[in-house]
């Protein structure tokens, strides 16, 4: 139900309609070209060398471990780092906000049993939580909003040459390039105007009244949310089921580590 997701899902990609979502998708398309993903591997890099440090610690200790925790770290710190512009370590540094925050979000989103209840009984529990204030819900929403805007700021006072290469800066890049679309189908206004086309249907909209050509700080969070809610759970399972299945198949595993080393070899300098 569109009238139940609040901000910042409720800005995302996933969320926005017709023109709006034209509009969006059209800005955000050009940062997942070769080149634009090329830039941001440092940073993946950054955390996977992280990553490996950890499990170090583990294959030395020769104890059984959770690996499964371990790459929930990993996703979070790749996550935070490519679309909120934020550097954590949540696996050495736990009671970092953002980290504590995401968790918070996930554990209430996957384990909540008033999630049952909606599924249950939507006609009596959708009206409900219309009318029923979430606090908690309300205060990690404003959390990671507050994030994104906090990076901006700072972004926005760094010489061009200082600003990570990341998902974050390309979406500012296009909030402040309006070259970056086909001319003549949007009229420009200020980047720092709220997204209340939302709002307005496009039904009941003027003739006159076009779509504005950038990103509002506003979806900004929201796609970068989005990120967050796709990236974290799914990759962390993936990579948890496809190390289980290695390490029950051994035959498969050095397979795997002789085409990576060959790969290396040829192709990886030193």
């Amino acid at each position: 139900k569109p009238n139940l997701i609040s901000k910042p899902m409720l800005d995302s990609i996933l969320c926005l309609r017709d023109d709006r979502w034209k509009c969006v998708r059209t800005l955000l398309t050009p940062a997942f070209s070769d080149t634009k993903l090329k830039e941001m591997t440092p940073l993946i890099n950054q955390a996977c060398d992280v990553l490996l440090c950890n499990l170090k610690v583990y294959a030395d200790s020769g104890k059984a471990f959770d690996i499964q925790r371990c790459y929930n770290c990993f996703t979070l710190d790749v996550v935070g780092s490519v679309a909120f512009g934020t550097e954590v370590d949540s696996q050495k540094n736990p009671d970092d906000p953002f980290v504590k925050n995401c968790r918070t979000f996930f554990e209430m989103s996957l384990f909540n049993p008033l999630l049952i209840l909606i599924l249950s009984f939507p006609f009596i529990m959708i009206p409900l939580l219309r009318i029923l204030p979430n606090k908690k819900q309300k205060e990690l929403n404003g959390f990671f909003i507050q994030t994104i805007k906090n990076a901006i700021v700072f972004r926005d006072q760094q010489d061009a040459a200082e600003r990570r290469r990341d998902f974050l800066q390309w979406m500012l890049d296009s909030r402040d390039s309006a070259d970056s679309l086909v001319t003549g189908c949007f009229d420009v206004i200020s980047p720092s105007a709220t997204s209340r086309q939302n709002e307005v249907p496009l039904a009941g909209r003027a003739p006159s009244e076009k779509v504005q050509k950038m990103l509002t700080e506003d979806e900004i969070a929201g796609q970068a949310f989005l990120f967050l809610i796709a990236g974290y759970e799914t990759t962390t399972s993936t990579l948890s089921f496809a190390t289980y299945l290695l390490a029950t198949n051994p035959e498969c595993q050095e397979k795997v580590l002789q085409e990576v080393d060959e790969f290396s070899a040829k192709h990886v300098s030193t």
